[in-house]
């Protein structure tokens, strides 16, 4: 049915055109041919392109970053050298042996060995005895041992802990007498000398996150002697270091100085100290100001403890200048180190009050270092040693007492260190005081010129050396058995030594020492010895 409505349509659509072309005329028309369309020529136009012009203007472009924490763990880099010749490495050596003996009768050893069995522990043993016997000059003779053993332990939090303890057992002979009409045996005229220090120390092994240094160092020691006489001293100092900007330091140190001697009484000798001062660092100088606060028997004291040194020239030339002082303990430990011929029945304990002032040059050349100063100081209850004969116990032997005076003193010092060529090491150092007495005659015991001076020359790659020593000082006042003043001879005293190693172990040594057998009497009555010869072993491992 579809169909044929369509087909309808299409006969109404093709069939209205005739109807509305009826007028036309019928008569009929001849094709000649095919119409043929045309078109006719027509110029070409040329039309290149171009580009636009350039936008040279210049535009600020504004980026937002959000910033990210980085979680990248890496190993450090390790830097090599490049083009340096590889050398043997050195062996390690943690012992240390020497051994020998000489004349006159003399024996010598040394042991000595460090031990580092992990990172967290270290510490060392060393022990020495040295021993001399004079047989031509009756009981001329002396001995020496000395024996330490110290550790450190190294806690977390940067903290260690330090422990050491010491021995030492010295004897000598008072042979100060008249051997054409006296005679001793060696047990009438023995003196002993016993000591234990025991000491400790709390403190960090690394500078803290605060810059903070500090220390807590007890110290302990007992001395006895032959004729039971003993000391005690027990030693607190707590110290604190705080650095500003890596390089300016403040200190605080306190310190607790108790002494006890008992002979026939008691003394006692204790000393309280605080010491701050504050060190300012720049390329070309630097500056201490502080002062030392003493306290003893109800006295107090000030110190002042200040320097200024200037670097002219690097540290090849620099300028210093400063003020110190102390109060400084006579006990008869420090007494019987210095003269070990003294007695000390009768003898107060006393504190040295020390003021110093001084100023000089120094540097570092490489090939020289040098260092002098001039010093003007004054010592109030300075210890002189003057003698004392004894006719009690010990009837024409000369021993020595201490007594105190106040002296002015100027004084003059030097210290060269010098390396002419580079197997060869020479060292000096001069000091010359001027003592300006109160009420003694003199500066009873002690020297007024010291002068030390010694080469060491290395050679066949350093298996051996050899070296030279020269030691002078001027004459020593003393009192004669009349009580008059008199000094001793100067002392010029030569050395000579060698050592040489046959294998990387071992290896000899030989001293020759007072070559001009100078027997000076540094003591009254008790010459030196002269002409000595010590040779031996000396083996590392």
């Amino acid at each position: 049915m579809q169909k044929i409505s369509f087909f309808a349509f299409l006969c109404c659509v093709f069939t209205q055109p005739l109807f509305a072309q009826k007028d036309l005329p019928t008569e009929s028309a001849t094709i000649v041919k095919d119409f043929d369309a045309r078109l006719l020529e027509s110029n070409k136009l040329n039309v290149p392109p171009t580009l636009p012009p350039l936008d040279t203007t210049t535009k600020r472009q504004d980026y937002l970053v959000p910033p990210k924490p980085l979680t990248l763990s890496y190993d450090a880099p390790t830097l090599r050298p490049i083009g340096m010749k590889s050398v043997k490495k050195e062996n390690e050596y943690n012992g240390y042996l020497k051994g020998g003996g000489g004349v006159p009768s003399s024996a010598y050893g040394e042991l000595g060995y460090a031990y580092h069995p992990g990172e967290n522990f270290d510490g060392k043993i060393w022990f020495r005895h040295h021993s001399a016997n004079k047989k031509s000059y009756e009981n001329q003779r002396f001995m020496n041992n000395d024996f330490l053993v110290n550790g450190n332990i190294y806690l977390d939090n940067n903290l260690a802990v330090e422990a050491r303890a010491g021995y030492s057992y010295d004897r000598v002979h008072f042979y100060g007498y008249d051997h054409d009409s006296l005679e001793y045996m060696p047990e009438q005229v023995r003196q002993n000398f016993k000591i234990l220090d025991l000491g400790g120390r709390l403190y960090n092994s690394e500078r803290t996150d605060a810059d903070l240094n500090f220390s807590v160092a007890p110290r302990f020691y007992r001395l006895t002697d032959y004729y039971s006489n003993r000391e005690t001293g027990f030693d607190l100092n707590l110290s604190a270091t705080k650095w500003f900007a890596e390089q300016h330091p403040l200190r605080l140190t306190l310190r607790t100085d108790l002494t006890s001697f008992h002979d026939t009484v008691k003394q006692t000798l204790n000393n309280i100290y605080l010491q701050p001062n504050f060190t300012f660092h720049t390329d070309f100088l630097r500056f201490k100001v502080g002062g030392t606060f003493a306290s003893n028997r109800d006295e107090f004291k000030i110190f002042p403890d200040a320097e200024l040194l200037l670097r002219l020239w690097g540290d090849g030339l620099q300028v210093f200048a400063g003020a110190g002082g102390d109060l400084r303990k006579n006990t008869y430990r420090s007494m019987a180190e210095y003269n070990p011929f003294i007695q000390i029945r009768g003898v107060d304990l006393r504190n040295t009050h020390w003021l110093n002032f001084y100023g000089g040059l120094k540097g570092n050349l490489g090939w020289l270092e040098y260092q002098g100063q001039v010093s003007y100081g004054k010592a109030s209850d300075m210890a002189l040693y003057q003698t004392r004969f004894d006719t009690a116990g010990l009837p024409g032997i000369t021993r020595f007492t201490v007594l105190y005076d106040t002296a002015n003193i100027f004084g003059i010092q030097g210290t060269v260190k010098l390396v002419p060529v580079k197997s060869l090491v020479v060292t000096a150092t001069i000091s010359q005081n001027v003592f300006e007495m109160f009420n003694e005659e003199e500066r009873w015991g002690l020297p007024g010129l010291e002068f030390n001076g010694s080469g060491v020359y290395t050679l066949l790659d350093g298996k051996a050396s050899l070296k030279a020593e020269v030691y002078l000082a001027d004459a020593i006042p003393y009192l004669d058995q009349e009580g008059i003043a008199r000094k001793s001879d100067a002392l010029f005293d030569l050395s000579f030594g060698g050592t040489y190693r046959f294998t990387d172990n071992i290896g000899v040594f030989l001293d020759f020492n007072n070559v001009l057998n100078n027997t000076r009497e540094r003591w009254f009555t008790y010459p030196m010895y002269g002409i000595n010869i010590l040779g031996g072993i000396t083996a590392r491992f």
